[in-house]
Protein backbone atom coordinates (compact mmCIF):
# COMPACT_ATOMS: atom_id res chain seq x y z
CA UNK A 1 0.00 0.00 0.00
CA UNK A 2 2.93 2.51 0.71
CA UNK A 3 4.19 2.16 -2.39
CA UNK A 4 1.66 3.10 -4.54
CA UNK A 5 0.61 6.05 -1.96
CA UNK A 6 3.97 7.36 -2.32
CA UNK A 7 3.91 7.09 -6.27
CA UNK A 8 0.80 9.64 -5.95
CA UNK A 9 2.77 11.96 -3.20
CA UNK A 10 5.41 13.87 -3.46
CA UNK A 11 7.21 13.00 -0.28
CA UNK A 12 10.36 13.00 -2.20
CA UNK A 13 9.87 14.39 -4.83
CA UNK A 14 8.67 17.78 -6.95
CA UNK A 15 4.87 18.72 -6.85
CA UNK A 16 3.75 17.68 -10.37
CA UNK A 17 0.25 18.57 -11.99
CA UNK A 18 -0.11 22.25 -11.56
CA UNK A 19 -0.39 23.88 -14.35
CA UNK A 20 -0.93 27.82 -14.37
CA UNK A 21 -0.91 29.50 -11.16
CA UNK A 22 -4.33 30.84 -10.06
CA UNK A 23 -3.16 33.46 -7.21
CA UNK A 24 -6.42 34.14 -6.35
CA UNK A 25 -7.34 31.52 -5.12
CA UNK A 26 -3.57 30.85 -3.33
CA UNK A 27 -4.19 33.81 -1.98
CA UNK A 28 -7.48 32.73 -0.50
CA UNK A 29 -6.08 29.43 0.52
CA UNK A 30 -3.63 31.04 2.91
CA UNK A 31 -6.13 33.22 4.70
CA UNK A 32 -7.38 30.07 5.84
CA UNK A 33 -4.74 28.20 7.18
CA UNK A 34 -6.07 28.33 10.64
CA UNK A 35 -5.06 25.27 13.11
CA UNK A 36 -7.74 22.86 13.89
CA UNK A 37 -10.73 23.95 10.64
CA UNK A 38 -11.11 22.52 7.63
CA UNK A 39 -11.22 23.82 4.12
CA UNK A 40 -13.36 22.46 1.80
CA UNK A 41 -13.01 23.28 -2.16
CA UNK A 42 -16.02 23.21 -4.09
CA UNK A 43 -16.90 24.26 -7.73
CA UNK A 44 -18.31 22.24 -10.60
CA UNK A 45 -16.13 19.55 -13.06
CA UNK A 46 -13.09 21.22 -15.07
CA UNK A 47 -13.00 24.35 -13.52
CA UNK A 48 -9.23 23.42 -11.71
CA UNK A 49 -10.16 22.08 -7.89
CA UNK A 50 -7.44 19.45 -8.06
CA UNK A 51 -4.71 21.66 -10.21
CA UNK A 52 -5.30 24.85 -7.04
CA UNK A 53 -5.05 21.80 -4.44
CA UNK A 54 -1.86 20.73 -5.83
CA UNK A 55 -0.38 24.42 -6.18
CA UNK A 56 -1.10 24.69 -2.81
CA UNK A 57 0.91 21.99 -1.69
CA UNK A 58 3.68 23.26 -3.56
CA UNK A 59 3.02 26.84 -1.57
CA UNK A 60 3.09 25.10 1.67
CA UNK A 61 6.04 23.32 0.77
CA UNK A 62 8.08 26.37 -0.69
CA UNK A 63 7.49 28.14 2.66
CA UNK A 64 9.15 25.85 4.61
CA UNK A 65 6.74 23.06 5.03
CA UNK A 66 8.28 19.26 5.49
CA UNK A 67 6.60 17.44 2.34
CA UNK A 68 5.97 13.96 4.40
CA UNK A 69 3.76 15.60 6.41
CA UNK A 70 1.32 16.05 3.78
CA UNK A 71 -0.80 13.30 2.49
CA UNK A 72 -2.51 13.55 -0.81
CA UNK A 73 -4.89 11.56 -2.42
CA UNK A 74 -6.93 12.15 -5.91
CA UNK A 75 -9.96 9.91 -5.47
CA UNK A 76 -10.58 10.04 -9.25
CA UNK A 77 -6.92 7.89 -9.53
CA UNK A 78 -7.90 4.12 -9.78
CA UNK A 79 -5.05 2.83 -8.45
CA UNK A 80 -6.30 4.46 -5.03
CA UNK A 81 -9.72 3.08 -5.09
CA UNK A 82 -9.01 0.97 -2.43
CA UNK A 83 -8.96 4.52 -0.34
CA UNK A 84 -12.97 4.58 -0.79
CA UNK A 85 -13.76 2.53 2.11
CA UNK A 86 -12.73 4.93 5.10
CA UNK A 87 -11.63 2.31 7.10
CA UNK A 88 -9.00 1.67 4.94
CA UNK A 89 -7.66 5.05 4.24
CA UNK A 90 -7.45 5.94 7.91
CA UNK A 91 -5.19 2.44 8.03
CA UNK A 92 -3.02 4.12 5.20
CA UNK A 93 -3.17 7.37 7.19
CA UNK A 94 -1.82 5.50 10.16
CA UNK A 95 0.47 3.62 8.18
CA UNK A 96 2.40 6.86 6.11
CA UNK A 97 2.56 8.41 10.71
CA UNK A 98 4.28 5.07 11.37
CA UNK A 99 6.68 5.01 8.31
CA UNK A 100 7.64 8.69 8.61
CA UNK A 101 8.04 8.71 12.81
CA UNK A 102 6.11 12.42 12.96
CA UNK A 103 6.22 13.59 16.46
CA UNK A 104 2.90 14.25 18.03
CA UNK A 105 3.67 18.23 18.16
CA UNK A 106 4.26 17.70 14.17
CA UNK A 107 1.22 19.51 11.76
CA UNK A 108 0.20 16.73 9.61
CA UNK A 109 -1.45 17.76 6.23
CA UNK A 110 -4.47 15.77 5.06
CA UNK A 111 -6.04 16.56 1.58
CA UNK A 112 -8.41 14.68 -0.34
CA UNK A 113 -9.98 15.39 -3.43
CA UNK A 114 -13.18 14.98 -5.05
CA UNK A 115 -14.27 13.26 -1.18
CA UNK A 116 -17.36 12.02 -2.12
CA UNK A 117 -15.96 9.22 -3.42
CA UNK A 118 -15.62 7.63 -0.05
CA UNK A 119 -18.42 6.17 1.20
CA UNK A 120 -19.34 7.79 4.39
CA UNK A 121 -16.80 10.08 4.35
CA UNK A 122 -18.50 12.38 6.45
CA UNK A 123 -17.58 9.98 9.37
CA UNK A 124 -13.87 9.98 8.25
CA UNK A 125 -13.43 13.57 8.05
CA UNK A 126 -15.12 13.75 12.04
CA UNK A 127 -12.95 11.33 13.25
CA UNK A 128 -9.71 12.97 12.01
CA UNK A 129 -11.10 16.30 13.44
CA UNK A 130 -12.00 14.96 16.69
CA UNK A 131 -8.03 13.14 16.72
CA UNK A 132 -6.53 15.43 19.90
CA UNK A 133 -3.53 12.94 19.50
CA UNK A 134 -2.26 14.38 16.62
CA UNK A 135 -2.52 17.84 14.98
CA UNK A 136 -4.62 17.14 11.55
CA UNK A 137 -5.16 20.40 8.85
CA UNK A 138 -7.76 19.01 6.55
CA UNK A 139 -8.43 19.95 3.11
CA UNK A 140 -11.06 18.56 1.14
CA UNK A 141 -12.26 19.34 -2.22
CA UNK A 142 -15.99 18.23 -4.21
CA UNK A 143 -18.09 18.74 -6.90
CA UNK A 144 -20.89 19.28 -4.96
CA UNK A 145 -22.81 22.51 -3.37
CA UNK A 146 -24.16 20.33 -0.78
CA UNK A 147 -20.79 18.84 0.47
CA UNK A 148 -20.31 20.10 3.83
CA UNK A 149 -24.85 19.99 4.60
CA UNK A 150 -26.69 18.07 7.71
CA UNK A 151 -25.07 17.25 10.50
CA UNK A 152 -21.41 17.95 9.52
CA UNK A 153 -22.33 21.21 8.29
CA UNK A 154 -23.80 21.78 11.97
CA UNK A 155 -20.78 19.67 13.53
CA UNK A 156 -18.41 21.84 11.57
CA UNK A 157 -19.96 24.79 12.02
CA UNK A 158 -17.47 27.87 13.19
CA UNK A 159 -14.52 25.45 12.16
CA UNK A 160 -14.72 25.07 8.75
CA UNK A 161 -14.11 27.72 5.62
CA UNK A 162 -15.81 26.78 1.85
CA UNK A 163 -13.50 28.06 -1.11
CA UNK A 164 -15.67 27.81 -3.77
CA UNK A 165 -13.80 27.81 -7.15
CA UNK A 166 -14.96 29.38 -11.03
CA UNK A 167 -14.11 28.74 -14.14
CA UNK A 168 -11.10 30.73 -15.37
CA UNK A 169 -12.31 34.87 -15.41
CA UNK A 170 -11.63 37.05 -18.26
CA UNK A 171 -8.64 38.23 -16.58
CA UNK A 172 -7.38 34.64 -15.93
CA UNK A 173 -8.60 33.86 -19.54
CA UNK A 174 -6.58 36.47 -20.75
CA UNK A 175 -3.39 35.87 -19.18
CA UNK A 176 -3.91 31.98 -20.03
CA UNK A 177 -3.54 32.78 -23.79
CA UNK A 178 -1.32 35.45 -23.28
CA UNK A 179 -4.19 37.17 -25.77
CA UNK A 180 -5.07 40.87 -25.26
CA UNK A 181 -7.78 41.77 -23.21
CA UNK A 182 -9.97 43.65 -25.72
CA UNK A 183 -13.21 42.97 -27.35
CA UNK A 184 -12.03 39.68 -29.77
CA UNK A 185 -11.03 38.00 -26.92
CA UNK A 186 -13.55 39.04 -25.15
CA UNK A 187 -16.24 37.40 -27.48
CA UNK A 188 -13.97 34.30 -27.54
CA UNK A 189 -14.64 33.76 -24.02
CA UNK A 190 -18.23 34.52 -24.32
CA UNK A 191 -17.89 31.72 -26.79
CA UNK A 192 -16.15 28.80 -25.09
CA UNK A 193 -15.68 29.81 -21.29
CA UNK A 194 -13.64 29.33 -19.22
CA UNK A 195 -12.08 25.69 -18.68
CA UNK A 196 -8.29 25.27 -17.85
CA UNK A 197 -8.32 22.71 -20.35
CA UNK A 198 -10.47 24.52 -23.13
CA UNK A 199 -8.54 27.75 -23.16
CA UNK A 200 -5.16 26.50 -25.30
CA UNK A 201 -7.31 24.27 -27.66
CA UNK A 202 -7.00 25.78 -31.24
CA UNK A 203 -8.58 23.01 -32.87
CA UNK A 204 -12.91 24.05 -32.53
CA UNK A 205 -13.55 20.59 -32.56
CA UNK A 206 -11.66 19.53 -29.87
CA UNK A 207 -13.17 22.05 -27.79
CA UNK A 208 -16.93 21.25 -28.92
CA UNK A 209 -16.13 17.55 -28.26
CA UNK A 210 -14.50 18.78 -24.20
CA UNK A 211 -17.35 20.71 -23.70
CA UNK A 212 -20.32 17.77 -24.40
CA UNK A 213 -18.09 15.38 -22.72
CA UNK A 214 -18.48 17.57 -19.48
CA UNK A 215 -21.94 18.56 -19.79
CA UNK A 216 -21.96 14.64 -19.98
CA UNK A 217 -20.04 13.93 -17.10
CA UNK A 218 -22.12 16.56 -14.77
CA UNK A 219 -25.18 14.48 -15.75
CA UNK A 220 -24.07 11.26 -15.44
CA UNK A 221 -21.73 11.07 -12.56
CA UNK A 222 -22.81 14.15 -10.19
CA UNK A 223 -26.61 13.49 -11.13
CA UNK A 224 -27.75 9.99 -12.73
CA UNK A 225 -25.22 8.01 -10.76
CA UNK A 226 -25.17 10.00 -7.41
CA UNK A 227 -29.37 10.41 -7.08
CA UNK A 228 -30.06 7.44 -8.54
CA UNK A 229 -31.90 9.06 -11.61
CA UNK A 230 -34.25 6.64 -13.92
CA UNK A 231 -35.37 9.07 -16.11
CA UNK A 232 -32.51 9.82 -17.85
CA UNK A 233 -34.28 11.43 -21.23
CA UNK A 234 -36.31 14.05 -18.95
CA UNK A 235 -33.31 14.99 -16.89
CA UNK A 236 -31.09 15.90 -20.49
CA UNK A 237 -34.19 17.73 -21.66
CA UNK A 238 -34.07 19.84 -18.68
CA UNK A 239 -30.17 20.02 -19.10
CA UNK A 240 -30.65 21.39 -22.94
CA UNK A 241 -33.50 23.64 -21.68
CA UNK A 242 -30.85 25.69 -19.65
CA UNK A 243 -28.44 25.45 -22.05
CA UNK A 244 -30.33 27.12 -24.76
CA UNK A 245 -31.34 30.12 -22.63
CA UNK A 246 -28.70 31.41 -20.45
CA UNK A 247 -29.91 34.97 -18.54
CA UNK A 248 -33.70 34.26 -19.09
CA UNK A 249 -36.58 34.57 -16.85
CA UNK A 250 -38.01 30.53 -16.07
CA UNK A 251 -40.93 28.81 -14.02
CA UNK A 252 -40.52 25.41 -12.71
CA UNK A 253 -44.21 25.35 -14.03
CA UNK A 254 -43.95 26.22 -16.97
CA UNK A 255 -40.90 23.93 -17.50
CA UNK A 256 -43.43 21.24 -16.34
CA UNK A 257 -46.17 22.20 -18.74
CA UNK A 258 -44.08 22.26 -21.80
CA UNK A 259 -43.02 18.84 -21.01
CA UNK A 260 -46.30 17.68 -20.58
CA UNK A 261 -47.16 18.94 -23.95
CA UNK A 262 -44.51 17.18 -25.53
CA UNK A 263 -45.83 13.63 -24.08
CA UNK A 264 -43.72 13.39 -20.33
CA UNK A 265 -45.39 12.26 -17.41
CA UNK A 266 -44.10 13.88 -14.14
CA UNK A 267 -45.01 16.29 -11.60
CA UNK A 268 -43.17 19.45 -10.80
CA UNK A 269 -41.76 18.05 -7.88
CA UNK A 270 -39.80 16.11 -10.42
CA UNK A 271 -38.52 19.17 -12.08
CA UNK A 272 -37.90 21.25 -9.09
CA UNK A 273 -35.39 17.93 -7.93
CA UNK A 274 -33.92 17.79 -11.10
CA UNK A 275 -33.31 21.89 -11.06
CA UNK A 276 -32.04 21.02 -7.41
CA UNK A 277 -29.39 18.74 -8.39
CA UNK A 278 -28.53 21.07 -11.21
CA UNK A 279 -27.76 23.42 -9.28
CA UNK A 280 -25.61 21.51 -6.31
CA UNK A 281 -23.48 19.92 -9.55
CA UNK A 282 -22.63 23.69 -10.21
CA UNK A 283 -24.03 23.52 -14.03
CA UNK A 284 -26.59 26.72 -13.09
CA UNK A 285 -27.34 28.96 -10.56
CA UNK A 286 -30.78 30.46 -9.81
CA UNK A 287 -31.00 34.04 -9.01
CA UNK A 288 -33.49 35.81 -6.69
CA UNK A 289 -36.16 38.40 -7.85
CA UNK A 290 -36.86 40.98 -5.25
CA UNK A 291 -38.78 43.75 -6.30
CA UNK A 292 -37.58 47.11 -4.79
CA UNK A 293 -39.70 50.25 -3.35
CA UNK A 294 -38.01 52.51 -0.37
CA UNK A 295 -36.02 49.85 0.28
CA UNK A 296 -38.17 47.03 1.28
CA UNK A 297 -38.15 43.88 -0.10
CA UNK A 298 -41.74 43.02 -1.55
CA UNK A 299 -41.45 39.73 -3.22
CA UNK A 300 -38.66 36.86 -3.30
CA UNK A 301 -39.18 34.15 -5.83
CA UNK A 302 -35.92 32.60 -7.94
CA UNK A 303 -36.23 33.99 -11.78
CA UNK A 304 -33.46 33.62 -14.10
CA UNK A 305 -31.35 31.01 -14.47
CA UNK A 306 -27.47 31.15 -15.24
CA UNK A 307 -24.82 28.60 -16.30
CA UNK A 308 -21.45 27.91 -14.48
CA UNK A 309 -19.82 28.81 -17.73
CA UNK A 310 -21.19 30.00 -20.93
CA UNK A 311 -19.69 27.31 -22.94
CA UNK A 312 -22.81 25.02 -21.57
CA UNK A 313 -25.10 26.98 -24.28
CA UNK A 314 -22.48 25.24 -26.88
CA UNK A 315 -23.69 21.78 -25.79
CA UNK A 316 -27.01 22.37 -27.39
CA UNK A 317 -26.37 25.46 -30.32
CA UNK A 318 -23.24 26.62 -31.76
CA UNK A 319 -23.75 30.37 -31.48
CA UNK A 320 -25.15 32.17 -29.12
CA UNK A 321 -26.81 35.25 -28.40
CA UNK A 322 -23.68 37.68 -27.42
CA UNK A 323 -26.03 39.69 -25.11
CA UNK A 324 -27.26 36.51 -22.75
CA UNK A 325 -23.74 35.33 -22.94
CA UNK A 326 -22.73 39.05 -21.41
CA UNK A 327 -25.20 38.81 -18.52
CA UNK A 328 -24.14 35.24 -17.41
CA UNK A 329 -20.73 36.41 -17.69
CA UNK A 330 -20.95 39.54 -15.23
CA UNK A 331 -23.09 37.29 -13.20
CA UNK A 332 -20.41 34.78 -12.82
CA UNK A 333 -18.01 37.22 -12.04
CA UNK A 334 -19.90 39.10 -9.76
CA UNK A 335 -20.32 35.41 -7.81
CA UNK A 336 -16.52 35.69 -7.83
CA UNK A 337 -15.68 38.98 -6.31
CA UNK A 338 -18.19 37.58 -3.40
CA UNK A 339 -21.03 39.53 -4.30
CA UNK A 340 -24.77 38.32 -3.19
CA UNK A 341 -26.46 38.96 -6.63
CA UNK A 342 -30.27 39.11 -7.13
CA UNK A 343 -32.36 40.57 -10.00
CA UNK A 344 -34.94 42.79 -9.20
CA UNK A 345 -38.18 44.95 -10.38
CA UNK A 346 -38.48 48.57 -10.10
CA UNK A 347 -41.85 50.19 -11.47
CA UNK A 348 -42.14 47.20 -13.33
CA UNK A 349 -39.21 47.48 -14.85
CA UNK A 350 -36.35 44.81 -14.96
CA UNK A 351 -32.76 45.55 -13.59
CA UNK A 352 -30.34 42.93 -14.04
CA UNK A 353 -28.42 42.85 -10.63
CA UNK A 354 -29.01 44.23 -7.60
CA UNK A 355 -25.63 43.05 -5.92
CA UNK A 356 -24.24 43.13 -2.34
CA UNK A 357 -20.27 42.90 -0.60
CA UNK A 358 -20.38 43.69 2.97
CA UNK A 359 -21.70 47.58 3.41
CA UNK A 360 -21.10 47.67 -0.55
CA UNK A 361 -24.70 47.43 -2.96
CA UNK A 362 -24.15 48.12 -6.55
CA UNK A 363 -27.39 48.32 -9.43
CA UNK A 364 -25.92 46.79 -13.10
CA UNK A 365 -28.56 46.52 -16.60
CA UNK A 366 -26.12 44.28 -18.84
CA UNK A 367 -26.27 44.54 -22.50
CA UNK A 368 -24.29 43.65 -25.62
CA UNK A 369 -24.80 47.14 -27.06
CA UNK A 370 -26.60 50.59 -26.42
CA UNK A 371 -26.42 52.84 -29.37
CA UNK A 372 -26.14 56.20 -29.14
CA UNK A 373 -27.85 58.23 -26.64
CA UNK A 374 -31.28 58.64 -28.61
CA UNK A 375 -31.78 55.08 -29.21
CA UNK A 376 -34.39 53.04 -27.84
CA UNK A 377 -31.52 50.35 -26.60
CA UNK A 378 -30.14 52.99 -24.44
CA UNK A 379 -33.56 53.84 -22.76
CA UNK A 380 -34.20 50.25 -21.88
CA UNK A 381 -31.36 50.06 -20.11
CA UNK A 382 -30.70 52.96 -18.54
CA UNK A 383 -34.32 53.89 -17.58
CA UNK A 384 -35.04 51.53 -14.83
CA UNK A 385 -31.98 52.43 -12.82
CA UNK A 386 -33.45 55.69 -12.83
CA UNK A 387 -36.31 54.69 -10.98
CA UNK A 388 -34.02 53.50 -7.97
CA UNK A 389 -33.41 57.00 -5.69
CA UNK A 390 -31.06 55.68 -3.08
CA UNK A 391 -27.21 56.44 -3.87
CA UNK A 392 -25.84 53.92 -4.17
CA UNK A 393 -23.81 53.13 -7.94
CA UNK A 394 -25.73 52.02 -10.76
CA UNK A 395 -24.17 50.96 -13.95
CA UNK A 396 -24.73 49.65 -17.33
CA UNK A 397 -22.20 47.51 -18.78
CA UNK A 398 -21.85 46.56 -22.45
CA UNK A 399 -19.53 45.65 -25.01
CA UNK A 400 -19.56 48.87 -26.76
CA UNK A 401 -15.87 50.01 -26.77
CA UNK A 402 -16.72 54.00 -26.74
CA UNK A 403 -18.73 54.54 -23.68
CA UNK A 404 -21.29 57.39 -22.80
CA UNK A 405 -21.45 60.20 -19.93
CA UNK A 406 -23.05 58.99 -17.16
CA UNK A 407 -26.62 59.92 -17.03
CA UNK A 408 -28.05 60.78 -13.47
CA UNK A 409 -25.55 59.50 -12.37
CA UNK A 410 -25.70 56.23 -13.34
CA UNK A 411 -22.24 55.54 -14.95
CA UNK A 412 -21.76 53.53 -18.84
CA UNK A 413 -18.73 51.28 -18.54
CA UNK A 414 -17.26 48.78 -20.79
CA UNK A 415 -17.38 45.47 -20.01
CA UNK A 416 -13.85 44.03 -20.72
CA UNK A 417 -12.59 47.22 -18.12
CA UNK A 418 -15.52 45.52 -15.59
CA UNK A 419 -14.08 41.95 -16.08
CA UNK A 420 -10.17 43.04 -15.82
CA UNK A 421 -10.76 45.77 -13.38
CA UNK A 422 -13.87 45.25 -11.69
CA UNK A 423 -16.08 48.74 -10.25
CA UNK A 424 -12.64 50.47 -10.54
CA UNK A 425 -13.84 54.18 -8.75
Amino acid sequence: MLDVLKRYNFWDKDVSGCGILRESYLEKLSKMEVPKSIITVTGGRRVGKSIIVRQFIRHLIEKGVNPQTVFYANMFVQDIDFLKDRKVFKQALDLWKKHFRFSEKERLFVVIDEIQEIKDWELLVSSLHEDYTTDYKIIITGSNAKLLSGELHTYLAGRSFELKVFPLSFKEYAQFTNLEPDRKTCMNYLSYGGMPELVNIDDDFTKENLITSTVDSIIMRDIVLRHDIRNVPLLKKIVDYFSASPSDEFSKLRITNQLRQNGEKLSINTVSEYIEYLKNAFFIHECSLFSYKKGSILQRAPQKVYLNDPAFSRSVKKSGDFGKLLENTVYIELLRQGYKVETMRVENKEVDFYAQFGDKKVYIQVAYTIGDDESDLFKREFEPLSFIKDHYPKYVISLDELTHSPVNGIKHLNAVDFLTKGFAD
